[in-house]
């Protein structure tokens, strides 16, 4: 070590101050070595010379570190601030915190004494007591009892001597929040304790208890109105923390990276959040605060958890519709702009697009953000139209519309009436009337720029509003622009907006995460018919015993769920549930299609039902299971099936659809070991499922004995944990069949 940091660690041993002789004695050197090094210490500010005799050297006393959330925030100062009233010598002042709910006054408190403890001004042993005091507001007598301690007798209940939370915080830091629940006696005893440094247990009237102690109170309340005046008084220092609204933007950004840190740490592994989501968090109203914000981080957080636990990813991504309700239903402007959206002129579509299209870019709203706003612009213009023309009302009460104008709409939708259902409707007929009027009669408000490109038009709206455009301009002489035939196609898509905005979905599901689903999903996806290629089938994972699946409940959010298909069925009860023993006949297939037909158009359809029978289980097992799996010849498994199945129906007790659920789990899930066994990977065979205690033995030793057959004739290698695994599942799935 060089001498001089030699020399300047001996100094900060002596915060008093000390002499250059006595460091050159402690170090063994000359004393006007260190003299000469003391002196540079002086000058780098490391050090502080007090003239006397002798010269004394002290260190310099550095500002306390702060955290890097606070460093930097807009809280800074207050924090500051309320850290020379905490270390004021010689046992700091009073400190009351104020603001709104959620704002941060607890953890303004929590760092303050980190902050004080890292820099060494309170030791790590220094007591912090925290108190609620509205936790025993219904009982003054209790609350005082819990603060100052109580004497035995004081009151009914009262025992036995107990100490306080004031005593506990002797020599140390006493946190009360909400203090203003503090009845005007307990408020009365506060005073003294903060006056004097003395206090009287409850029920005692001669012996006086003396404490050091640093006081910070907080409230959400107007401290003139909520405290006595002599308490407040006693507060030297009164700071009110702002509420998240009012601080700058790059702050709600820091405790949003803060918050999110955190959850990654929880969870042990990455976490990601896509850009809207994070839009949504930065920009939302939030009037609980920082505390809000945190609880709706944890939220979204929680379900993106739970819905990758049943992906069985190696990351964690937070999309829009794992955020709390009101968070999805929030638009991505902020409280400040929207008010300012509401100003916009009501009766110039253009002139509304214009202006919330230059609002939402000032606000660096996401593209998807962008097209949701203005389609719900377009959308409510649309809706007022409509609303003008009601059922019933007069036509002296209508709008005045152009008769030759309305007669050409009707004849040129009229060849679409089959196509679009919006076509023969007559008030979005006569809406449109309106709105294409107004256009030709106010030439001057027309847009100089485009105002939709950011909208989806469909091909089929925008074929229909082309031929609209050409029949007005044969008519009217009248050469309609891009934007305004794109506004005309988007007439026809409103009505559809809450039945076809989501895309049809089918999800599959099976016993044990993944893995099956998935193979449901991939033979699904292939075999649907022409007619139904834009539903998307998409794998979710079930808990076996409860029958619930957060995934599904997912799916459901995203699309218009139209059917299940699985093992097991779910807790969804309003959704179909076709199984997949089932659906791997023709028959059963065959049903599976016309419910899909149901779902495209209304008709009437005759299914057919399908008896299963024990009888008939190893038949369909095989024949669903040569469209399936491609790593063993399934005739093999069936045949050990066949021999084995009396024995497994004995023990469980299964009904049929059981049956096909879990023999179809072993053909699959065997399938995925021989390929991960043929590519020399690891499969993934463990359950998602909360652990489970040990099965019977009966169980397990069936399990393991059939296990072992396949092993040998089959040439696959199961895992140790397989047996109990499965032996597991069936017991689940029979209770589930005798509860229901």
């Amino acid at each position: 070590m060089k001498k001089l940091d030699a020399i300047h660690q001996q100094l900060n041993k002596q915060p008093a101050g000390t002499t250059a002789g006595e460091l050159a004695k402690q170090l063994d050197l000359d004393r006007s070595t260190v003299s000469r090094y003391l002196n540079q210490l002086v000058k780098q500010g490391l050090a502080e010379k007090i003239a006397g005799r002798p010269v004394l050297y002290r260190p310099t006393q550095p500002e306390p570190p702060f955290p890097m959330q606070a460093a930097h925030s807009g809280i800074a100062d207050l924090l500051k601030e309320a850290l020379a009233a905490l270390l004021y010598p010689p046992h700091g002042l009073p400190i009351l915190l104020t603001g709104e709910t959620g704002v941060g006054k607890t953890h303004m408190a929590q760092t303050l004494v980190q902050v004080a403890t890292e820099a060494g001004h309170l030791s790590p042993g220094t007591p912090f007591i925290t108190f609620n005091c509205a936790e025993y507001a219904q009982n003054p007598e209790l609350l005082l009892a819990q603060l100052f301690g109580v004497r035995k007798g004081a009151f009914t209940g009262a025992v036995e001597d107990k100490p306080g939370l004031v005593e506990r915080a002797d020599r140390g830091i006493l946190f009360l929040d909400e203090i203003h629940r503090l009845p005007p006696s307990g408020q009365e005893m506060l005073f003294s304790l903060m006056d004097q440094g003395s206090f009287r247990r409850l029920g005692e009237t001669h012996a006086e208890r003396t404490v050091a102690i640093r006081l910070i109170g907080a409230t959400t309340e107007a401290p003139d109105a909520a405290l006595l005046p002599t308490l407040m008084r006693r507060f030297s220092v009164k700071l009110t923390i702002p509420p998240l609204r009012e601080r700058p933007p790059q702050e709600r950004a820091r405790l949003l990276s803060t918050f999110l840190k955190e959850e990654e740490t929880q969870m042990g592994v990455p976490l990601t959040v896509t850009e809207e989501c994070r839009a949504r968090f930065l920009s939302y109203p939030c009037p609980g605060n920082i505390g809000q914000l945190k609880s709706d981080i944890q939220i979204a957080c929680a379900r993106a958890f739970l819905r990758q636990l049943g992906h069985r990813k190696d990351q964690v991504i937070v999309t829009i519709n794992d955020l709390p309700t009101h968070l999805r239903q929030q638009g991505p402007v902020t409280t400040a702009i929207a008010s300012r959206l509401k100003q916009v002129p009501s009766d110039n579509i253009y002139e509304q697009l214009l202006h919330r299209h230059a609002l939402l870019s000032q606000q660096g709203a996401t593209p998807l953000e962008m097209e949701r706003e203005l389609q719900e612009t377009v959308n409510s213009y649309i809706r007022r139209l409509v609303t003008s023309f009601k059922p019933g009302d007069s036509q002296e009460s209508e709008p005045p519309l152009d008769p030759q104008l309305l007669q050409l709409l009707e004849q040129t939708l009229s060849p679409w009436r089959d196509k679009l259902p919006q076509a023969a409707q007559p008030f979005p007929l006569k809406a449109l009337a309106l709105h294409i009027q107004a256009f030709i009669r106010q030439p001057e408000r027309r847009p100089s720029q485009p105002v939709l490109s950011d909208l989806p038009v469909l091909p089929l709206h925008k074929k229909l509003a082309r031929q609209i455009g050409r029949a007005l301009e044969e008519h009217y002489r009248l050469r309609l622009p891009e934007y305004e035939l794109d506004l005309i196609a988007l007439f026809f898509s409103l009505d559809g907006q809450t039945d076809q905005a989501k895309q049809r979905c089918i999800a599959t599901v099976c016993l044990t995460g993944e893995g099956a689903a998935s193979t449901l999903e991939s033979w699904l996806a292939k075999r649907l018919p022409p007619a139904d290629s834009d539903v998307v089938v998409r794998s979710a994972q079930i808990d076996p015993f409860t029958r619930r699946s957060p995934g599904l409940e997912q799916l459901r959010e995203t699309y218009d769920l139209i059917a299940i298909v699985g093992t097991v069925p779910p807790a969804l009860t309003d959704i179909p549930y076709f199984p997949a023993w089932e659906l791997y006949q023709p028959e059963g297939f065959r049903k599976l299609a016309h419910h899909l037909a149901k779902t495209r158009k209304p008709q009437s359809v005759q299914e057919s039902e399908i008896p299963l029978t024990p009888e008939r289980v190893p038949e369909l097992i095989l024949q669903g299971l040569l469209d399936t799996i491609t790593h063993y010849n399934p005739k093999r498994l069936v045949r050990l099936i066949e021999q084995e199945a009396p024995r497994f129906r004995e023990l469980f007790d299964w009904t049929p659809e059981r049956e096909m659920g879990m023999w179809m789990h072993v053909g699959i899930y065997m399938d995925q070991l021989l390929a991960a066994q043929l590519h020399r990977t690891q499969a993934k065979v463990s359950s998602q499922s909360p652990p489970a205690p040990k099965p019977p033995t009966a169980h397990l030793t069936l399990w393991e004995g059939f296990l072992q057959q396949l092993e040998q004739d089959m040439g696959v290698r199961f895992p140790p944990a397989a047996a109990h695994e499965l032996a597991r599942l069936s017991a689940e799935t029979t209770n589930r069949s005798i509860s229901s």
